[in-house]
C-alpha cells in the first residue's frame, strides 16, 4: 500500500483482518513525503484455505487507516483509509507489481476442462468480491463462468478409477483436476537404529534377544498418478499445481491432504510431444503411523 501526504515525515498504519486490529505499524517517509507498507503476508496469516469436499468463498477483510505526522509527533488531518479483499492467491514475477483479480473475471488459467463421464463439477469466478463456484452437471459440455465458455471434455475410462485432486490455483481458488490412468501406490519408511549390549551379568545372552534395536519408525504413503492424455493448454494448470501450497485428493472415498514431491516438470507440446500425459508423485501429507500428541 503505497500512499502520500505534503509534510508527512512518517505514517502509521492500523491494519485490521476481517473487522480486529492486528497490526500497528509505524514508518518513517522517503524523500516525496510518501510510503510503502507491505501487508499481503500480514493479512495471508490469517487466510488458511480448508477443504473437505465443500467450495466455499475463502478471503479476508483488509481495512486499514493510515495516519501520517509532521516532524513525526503531530498528526495530519484527515487520515487515508483503505478497504481491500485479499485471497490467497500469487502473481507471477512477470505479471509485475501488485496484479489484482478483475470484478466478475474467471478464476483459473484454462477454458478446458477434462472430467470423467456422468460427473458433476465446478468452476471459480469472482463475484462481489467473493469466490462464486459455479455448478456443471453430469451431461454438460460446456459451462458459462466469469464471462467465459468453458469446454467440458467427457472421458471415459473404463480400466482405472480417475483420482479428483483439488488444490488452491494462483487466484487464491479451489480447482479441480482429474488423473485418469495409471495409479501406483507405494510405503516409504525411515527409522532410527542402535546398538546395545545383550550380556547377562554370568557373560552370557539369548540369542533370540535383539542386539539393534530399531526406533522412531516413521512411514509415509506415496502414490503417481497419470492424467491420459490432454491438451497443451493444461501446462499453466499444472504449473500452479507444483506451486500450489494447499493439495488434497480424493482417494478411495476420502479427501486426503497430499503434498506434491513431483518438483520439476517439463512443458509438454503437441508440436514436439504429439500425445500429452503427466506422471505427477505425491505423498500423504501425514504419516502412516498415528503419532499425535
Amino acid at each position: 500500500m503505497y500512499l502520500t501526504e505534503s509534510g508527512g515525515s512518517c505514517a502509521t498504519l492500523e491494519l485490521s483482518i476481517n473487522g480486529t486490529l492486528r497490526y500497528t505499524l509505524t514508518k518513517d517517509t522517503d524523500d516525496t513525503d510518501s510510503v510503502l507498507f507491505d501487508i499481503s503476508e500480514l493479512a495471508r496469516d490469517y487466510l488458511d484455505i480448508i477443504y473437505d469436499g465443500t467450495y466455499t468463498s475463502q478471503t479476508v477483510a483488509i481495512t486499514g487507516t493510515v495516519t501520517f505526522l509532521s516532524g513525526c509527533e503531530n498528526p495530519i488531518t484527515p487520515a487515508q483509509t483503505f478497504s481491500h479483499t485479499g485471497f490467497d492467491g500469487y502473481g507471477k514475477y512477470l505479471d509485475g507489481s501488485n496484479p489484482t483479480i478483475a470484478s466478475g473475471s474467471l478464476m483459473q488459467s484454462n477454458t478446458q476442462i477434462y472430467i470423467p463421464e456422468n460427473t458433476a463439477g465446478k468452476i471459480p469466478e469472482e463475484d462481489s468480491n467473493a469466490i462464486d463456484y459455479v455448478t456443471f452437471g453430469t451431461s454438460a459440455t460446456t459451462v458459462s463462468a466469469g464471462g467465459q465458455t468453458i469446454t467440458i471434455s467427457r472421458i471415459c475410462e473404463p480400466k482405472y478409477t480417475p483420482i479428483k485432486v483439488t488444490f488452491v490455483n494462483k487466484f487464491g481458488a479451489l480447482q479441480d483436476l482429474y488423473f485418469f490412468k495409471k495409479r501406483t501406490d507405494s510405503i516409504s519408511t525411515t527409522k532410527e537404529q542402535y546398538k546395545r549390549s545383550v550380556l547377562a551379568d554370568d557373560g552370557t545372552y539369548d540369542i533370540d534377544v535383539h542386539q539393534k534395536r530399531i526406533l522412531n519408525v516413521q512411514g509415509r504413503y506415496n502414490v503417481s498418478m497419470n492424467t491420459g492424455f490432454i491438451g497443451e493448454e493444461m501446462n499453466e494448470v499444472f504449473e500452479q499445481l507444483l506451486l500450489s501450497e494447499q493439495v488434497w485428493a480424493y482417494i478411495d472415498n476420502i479427501v486426503t491432504p497430499i503434498d506434491i514431491t513431483t518438483s520439476q516438470l517439463t512443458y509438454k507440446t503437441s508440436l514436439n510431444d504429439r500425445l500429452i500425459n503427466y506422471t505427477i508423485g505425491v505423498e500423504y501429507a501425514f504419516g502412516v503411523i498415528n503419532d499425535l500428541r
